[in-house]
């Protein structure tokens, strides 16, 4: 019987509630996460059991390692790992007391969005600007200048990565607004 496995999923960023339970299904099958590069994750057998996972965005709990990481350890959630700038954390549901959550009430959950935002989209869309928009005012500008006629096949990418950008975008916006609306 194999001791490890390997799985490919994919999860947008906000989509970190789906992923936690996804990560808590493979538990109860028997296998307990150990390592995660993006989109791959890798677990080994264990004994089946209810585990629950959380995730939190924390640019904070960068910048202050040991005391974000002790802070989990004191309400007993075990630090797994860290991927794209989520730390994972696991707790047996037999040690729980309650419905525990890393996110206690709306405000942190909300706190936890506009981190994402700023530490994610915003210099992603900055970044956007900053390379494609040059990039079209030269050909616009060379297209004025008599330069045959525009070359716009380097904007059909350009313009899948912008659509599949603003859906993220817009998924966030409105899964922020759900949570303002629950307040």
């Amino acid at each position: 019987m194999k001791d490890q496995k390997t799985a490919f999923r994919y999860f947008t960023i906000m989509e970190y509630e789906k992923e936690q339970k996804w990560l808590e299904q493979q538990h109860r099958e028997g296998w307990r996460l150990t390592d995660a590069k993006v989109c791959v994750y890798r677990f080994e057998r264990c004994k089946p059991e209810e585990v629950v996972y959380q995730l939190d965005y924390s640019e904070d709990g960068r910048a202050r390692r040991e005391e974000y990481l002790q802070l989990f350890r004191d309400c007993g959630w075990e630090h797994v790992l860290d991927n794209v700038g989520y730390s994972y954390f696991r707790k047996p549901k037999s040690q729980m007391q309650g419905d525990e959550e890393i996110f206690c009430d709306m405000e942190s959950r909300m706190d936890m969005f506009r981190r994402i935002l700023r530490g994610r989209m915003i210099p992603l869309l900055v970044l956007f600007f900053c390379i494609f928009l040059p990039a079209i005012a030269m050909e616009i500008l060379a297209t004025a200048e008599g330069s045959p006629a525009l070359n716009l096949t380097w904007l059909i990418p350009l313009g899948v990565v912008l659509a599949l950008y603003g859906l993220v975008f817009a998924q966030l916006v409105v899964q922020y607004q759900n949570l303002k609306k629950k307040r």
